[in-house]
């Protein structure tokens, strides 16, 4: 098996570097293991932007909130025709968007829930601080660990495509300061 370009997000630093995938897709390979190997590895820090050089690194599954999707995308005899539904998450310190497929008239959130930890999204933004500066970029594919989301939601326009679908998002409790001029 051929090392791959492995690129990461953890919670205080970026993760770039090679990892040896095993299977048809990096989120197959993600979701069969909980430790995997990188090597040749950067870190960048979000907090200064400083970079520290690592030959070998083992990771947790855990440890990531997300990864890049890269390497091979899996066999064409096995893809099926899915719906996709626009979603908004929010992990750590990072926001994404992005489309999460799905079959055809299934529940999105209710999804989201039954899959393993490692959960495709394309056609994704991710956006984050890293000293001092915003960062945001699109990629392709992203994979987001949902065991470590802080929330995620469908976009304005999904939640019009599915509007039985439960919203989950930091602003549902009640606001500590009222800026509209009323009392509290």
């Amino acid at each position: 098996m051929q090392p791959i370009v492995f690129e990461g997000f953890a919670e205080d630093c970026t993760i770039t570097g090679k990892v040896t995938m095993f299977g048809d897709r990096l989120t197959d390979f993600l979701n069969g293991q909980e430790r995997f190997r990188l090597h040749h590895v950067v870190c960048h820090s979000l907090a200064d932007g400083h970079e520290a050089a690592i030959d070998s690194l083992s990771v947790l599954r855990s440890e990531l909130l997300c990864v890049v999707a890269t390497g091979p995308r899996g066999s064409e005899k096995q893809r099926i025709s899915l719906s996709t539904a626009r979603l908004q998450a929010h992990i750590g310190p990072y926001l994404i968007l992005g489309r999460l497929h799905t079959a055809p008239g299934s529940d999105v959130m209710s999804s989201v829930l039954k899959r393993e930890p490692m959960i495709p999204l394309t056609h994704a933004t991710i956006a984050y601080e890293q000293a001092g500066a915003i960062v945001a970029r699109d990629v392709p594919t992203i994979i987001l660990n949902r065991m470590q989301v802080d929330w995620i939601t469908p976009t304005s326009d999904a939640a019009t495509i599915f509007p039985d679908t439960e919203i989950r998002s930091p602003y549902t409790a009640k606001l500590l300061k009222d800026f509209t001029g009323g009392t509290m």
